[in-house]
C-alpha cells in the first residue's frame, strides 16, 4: 500500500475513487475490448465492479509491494484469456493517475498498428530540468550522480529528455508471455515508442500534494 497516501487507489477524489477515473478512462477508449482490475483488495475491487470492470484475484507471488509489475499483467491476460480468447495487445494503465484519457490509449493502440515493429507505446513528460544536473545525497552531502552530473552543461544545450509518466503503456501479448522469467522491462520489448503528454494529462498521485492538486484541476476543469 501507499505509504505517501494511504489507500489511494479507493481514496475519495471530489467524491470519486481515484481508481474510478482510471476504469472509465479505459471503458471509454474505442480500441478496448475488456477492462480488468488486478487487485487482492477487497474494496478495490467492489469499486472496480460497481465502476464497470471485472476482477482479476491477484495470487500472492504477485502481490507484494516488490513482486515486480509483469507477474500481474502476464497473470490477468493468462486468466482473461481462458474465458475471452486470445488478445494481441495489453493496455496498463496505473491506477493512481485519475488524469489519464481513454483517447490516448485509443492513440497508443493506432501507434501500435500503424508501425507494427513497435513492441509497446507508453506516455511520457518533459523533464522540468535537465537530468544533468541531479544529484545523489549521502545524508546531507551532496554527491555527484555517476554519468550524470555536469558542471558545465547549460539547459540551452541539453536536448530535451523525458521520462515515463505511469498513465498508459500498450504492450504487445506475445511478448508479455515470452518474456516470462528474463526480468527488468523485457516484458516492454525492444523497441518502444512515446506518446509526450502535458504534465497537467498525467498527474500521479503518490503523496498528499498530488491528490489536492488532482482536485484543484478536477474542480476548474482544467
Amino acid at each position: 500500500g501507499s505509504k505517501g497516501v494511504p489507500r489511494k487507489n479507493v481514496r475519495l477524489l471530489n467524491g470519486r475513487p481515484v481508481i474510478g477515473y482510471v476504469i472509465e478512462a479505459a471503458r471509454s477508449a474505442q480500441t478496448v475490448d475488456h477492462v480488468v482490475v488486478s487487485t487482492d483488495d477487497e474494496e478495490i475491487a467492489e469499486v472496480a465492479v460497481n465502476v464497470g470492470a471485472d476482477v482479476v484475484w491477484r495470487p500472492p507471488e504477485t502481490a507484494s509491494d516488490t513482486a515486480p509489475i509483469d507477474l500481474s499483467l502476464r497473470h490477468a491476460l493468462r486468466e482473461l484469456q481462458k474465458t475471452k480468447g486470445e488478445f494481441s495487445l495489453v493496455a496498463w494503465l496505473q491506477a493512481n493517475v485519475p488524469t489519464t484519457k481513454g483517447q490516448v490509449v485509443d492513440q497508443a493502440v493506432q501507434l501500435m498498428f500503424d508501425k507494427p515493429d513497435t513492441s509497446a507505446v507508453q506516455t511520457v513528460v518533459p523533464y522540468k530540468i535537465p537530468p544533468q544536473w541531479a544529484w545523489n545525497l549521502d545524508n546531507d552531502v551532496m554527491v555527484e550522480m555517476e554519468g550524470c552530473y555536469s558542471y558545465t552543461v547549460l539547459r540551452q544545450q541539453t536536448k530535451q529528455a523525458y521520462h515515463a509518466d505511469g498513465s498508459v503503456i500498450v504492450m504487445r501479448s506475445s511478448i508479455l508471455l515470452d518474456s516470462e522469467g528474463l526480468g527488468g522491462q523485457a516484458y516492454l520489448g525492444n523497441k518502444r515508442r512515446a506518446i509526450v503528454q502535458d504534465p497537467l494529462e498525467s498527474v500521479e498521485i503518490d503523496d498528499m500534494v498530488d491528490l489536492k492538486f488532482c482536485e484543484y484541476l478536477f474542480s476548474e476543469k482544467l
